[in-house]
């Protein structure tokens, strides 16, 4: 417990090494504790954290030095500077087999959602099989979908997942076949809020009607990704202002919402 720790023997030791070995700043360093305050449980040597270090340089495949990317991985998730590593590597092993994916491939999924590192397997291995029944995927679809985009372990399958599947199911009109499709090509979709994706979906219907709207957002999801507040509102507030008579359609609609602010200019 931290209120248990020594000041002089543990906490202070381990905050000063923990914020030079990072080069963390004073306010990025009260973050980090704030975040995950049982890192002062650990008495942490500045070799300690040298050696921590290497391994993680290994297991996420950093170059080596590159304090930078350590910085990043560390603020995101501090908690994995004393997670331990028989056990990181016990879950990064699973991975590698249950999807049949090299080093470099699970490497980038651990960079990407690094609690995988300290997943319960047997969660994972629960989490992966519902998926791949819930989207019917082949091993290699799942394998695809899961290195593309490994935060899809983070979700509750009951609570979250299946609700969405069946929320874009009925909302998009999709068959089992186009679910799977949407899934594969934008598993982002995934962690939008069903209000979010009505917003724009609304945005687009005001201009081609419902039917159209929903074509467009299966067919080019990425107009979902969109902001209504940085993008689309305001270049549709700009057109109307101009006073420019336009026929929607989804040619004029992919450049009101894919355009770089660049290319808008001109």
């Amino acid at each position: 417990h931290v209120l248990a720790s020594s000041i002089e023997d543990n906490l202070e030791p381990t905050i000063d090494n923990i914020q030079s070995s990072l080069k963390l700043s004073d306010k990025e360093l009260t973050k980090m504790i704030v975040r995950t305050p049982e890192l002062l449980t650990h008495k942490m040597s500045a070799e300690n954290i040298k050696q921590r270090f290497s391994f993680l340089q290994e297991v996420l495949d950093l170059p080596e030095g590159d304090v930078a990317s350590l910085r990043k991985y560390t603020m995101r998730r501090p908690d994995i500077l004393v997670w331990r590593e028989d056990s990181m590597k016990e879950s990064q092993q699973w991975v590698k087999q249950r999807f049949g994916l090299g080093d470099a491939r699970v490497a980038q999924m651990c960079r990407n959602a690094p609690g995988l590192f300290y997943a319960n397997t047997t969660t994972l291995s629960d989490k992966a099989d519902s998926i791949q029944s819930e989207l019917s995927l082949s091993e290699e679809e799942l394998s695809n979908l899961v290195s593309k985009f490994s935060t899809i372990f983070y979700y509750n399958i009951d609570k979250g997942f299946r609700p969405k599947l069946q929320y874009l199911r009925t909302r998009l009109e999709l068959d089992e076949e186009a679910l799977k499709n949407l899934g594969l090509k934008a598993p982002s979709l995934f962690s939008y809020s069903e209000g979010n994706i009505e917003e724009k979906l609304q945005f687009y219907s005001n201009l081609v009607g419902e039917r159209e709207a929903k074509r467009m957002v299966v067919k080019s999801s990425n107009l979902l990704k969109q902001s209504l507040k940085k993008r689309l509102n305001p270049r549709l507030e700009e057109i109307q202002k101009s006073s420019v008579k336009v026929r929607w359609n989804k040619t004029l609609i992919r450049r009101l919402a894919r355009r770089t602010d660049d290319q808008w200019e001109r």
